[in-house]
């Protein structure tokens, strides 16, 4: 088990400070509300037929959750994009939403550059860079963060930033109508309930040691699902899959029974603001899987509120996946694969 009292160590294995980054995602959040609130932005911007969610990686994440936590209450028909180019029936009455933390996202650039060609209505996330240049030129709606309480610098780990900033970007502009006071409340009851869960990040985290973390989640917490694969991928360095029930029931119960053996170990993010036909499709799912021989470790949230549920979830696994990065020995802030990756391919453009 790794000894958080060993500083020395811990700095070795985390220069870029990813621990204290992870302690700082509560106060990102609540920043994040308090400067996009504080925005002057258009409280209407016209006639909107259709979203696009432009965004890749953990730029992604803000559409992830906005659409899972409004669920049948998303007011329009949407679709997030993780590629260089948009859907054709984008026009003048799609709303393209462009999230890169970086700002020198080269997806997420050529959808700007596509968007104001089909003279698409925009907005902008990001903390600088030609992204945020774009909106300038272009007069676009954008929230452009300073990025401060992210020391790490590590984009998936400014998503106080991005969720909560995407979130208050779309309220604003009158895109979604979400009570300001509703997303205020859970992040003032959150505060009474950090520690707790990161000492219980702390316990559970020894369960996915040599292991295959396969998560399942469902409704307002279906974002957290993908959100929580990309940090056991990126912060853990670990190989992960997500499922979304009751999706899962139609299919994936039938493969759990090849290989024999497998290391795998599932999680449920689990939560009784779930609908009534949810939670009994958790509580057989959870059945199937223990039927075939894997162990099932849950995550119940205690909120009052989709939101609490959502937040006590994105806490939890950043911290859970962090200390499996440092159990592993491992840097949580690099991705040298992903940088390898980039570079890669910027010298293959060149020739």
């Amino acid at each position: 088990m790794i000894d958080l009292n060993n500083l020395a160590e811990l700095k070795k294995l985390d220069p870029q400070n990813t621990i204290e980054t992870t302690d700082l995602l509560l106060r990102q959040s609540e920043v994040a509300w308090e400067q996009v609130n504080a925005l002057t932005l258009p409280k209407h911007l016209g006639d909107i037929s259709n979203i696009v969610f432009c965004g890749m990686g953990a730029s992604i994440y803000g559409a992830l959750v906005l659409k899972s936590l409004l669920g049948r209450e998303m007011p329009y028909p949407s679709e997030s994009v993780s590629d260089y180019f948009l859907p054709d029936y984008v026009n003048e009455n799609t709303l393209v939403v462009l999230t890169s933390y970086s700002g020198t996202t080269e997806e997420v650039l050529s959808c700007a550059q596509e968007a104001k060609a089909k003279s698409a209505k925009m907005i902008v996330l990001t903390k600088g860079g030609p992204l945020a240049e774009f909106a300038k030129d272009n007069n676009v709606p954008a929230y452009i963060f300073d990025g401060k309480l992210n020391p790490s610098g590590t984009p998936r780990l400014g998503c106080g930033y991005t969720i909560f900033g995407l979130i208050g970007l779309l309220n604003q502009t009158g895109i979604v109508d979400i009570e300001e006071k509703e997303i205020t409340n859970a992040l003032t009851r959150f505060t009474e309930k950090v520690a707790e869960i990161k000492q219980q990040a702390f316990t559970d985290y020894q369960l996915f040691i040599n292991k295959i973390p396969i998560i399942f989640a469902a409704e307002q917490l279906s974002g957290n699902g993908q959100i929580l694969r990309n940090q056991f991928n990126e912060t853990s360095k670990t190989f992960s899959a997500h499922f979304l029930i009751p999706d899962l029931n139609h299919h994936l119960m039938e493969g759990l029974q090849f290989p024999t053996g497998a290391p795998l170990y599932f999680i449920v993010l689990n939560s009784q603001n779930y609908s009534e036909k949810i939670r009994q499709r958790v509580e057989l799912t959870i059945d199937v899987v223990k039927q075939n021989h894997y162990e099932v470790h849950e995550f119940m949230t205690s909120g009052q509120t989709v939101y609490d549920d959502f937040l006590e979830t994105l806490q939890y696994g950043a911290y859970l996946t962090l200390y499996l990065a440092l159990e592993y020995k491992q840097n949580p802030a690099v991705n040298p694969w992903v940088d390898y990756f980039k570079q890669q391919l910027s010298a293959m453009a060149k020739k």
